[in-house]
């Protein structure tokens, strides 16, 4: 398995994750994913970017609901703003 690393850009994950930390995560091969976890994916709308954000919510399709961890609701793009997405588009993940 191999590990990826990413720089959180922004401030949606604060205050677990400041904007230019270095995030570890292992690549994403289909293992189990939970509720809490941190992710990394492609945006479901478009895929050159890359975001990080917290699983909340499973659906019983295994589709993912992912949040930032900011309680500033402006403060991040998520499935707030683009719904549920796939574990197609998981690229790593950090169990933290």
């Amino acid at each position: 398995m191999n590990n990826i690393q990413v720089v959180v850009s922004g401030h949606s994950m604060w205050p677990n994750l400041d904007d230019g930390q270095v995030l570890y995560c292992e690549e994403f091969t289909g293992q189990e994913l939970s509720i809490g976890d941190i992710i990394v994916f492609s945006h479901p709308l478009n895929s050159k970017i890359v975001m990080i954000k917290r699983i909340q919510k499973i659906n019983s399709d295994g589709e993912l609901w992912v949040v930032g961890d900011n309680p500033d609701p402006t403060s991040s793009d998520d499935s707030h703003n683009f719904g549920f997405i796939t574990k197609n588009n998981v690229l790593g993940i950090n169990r933290g």
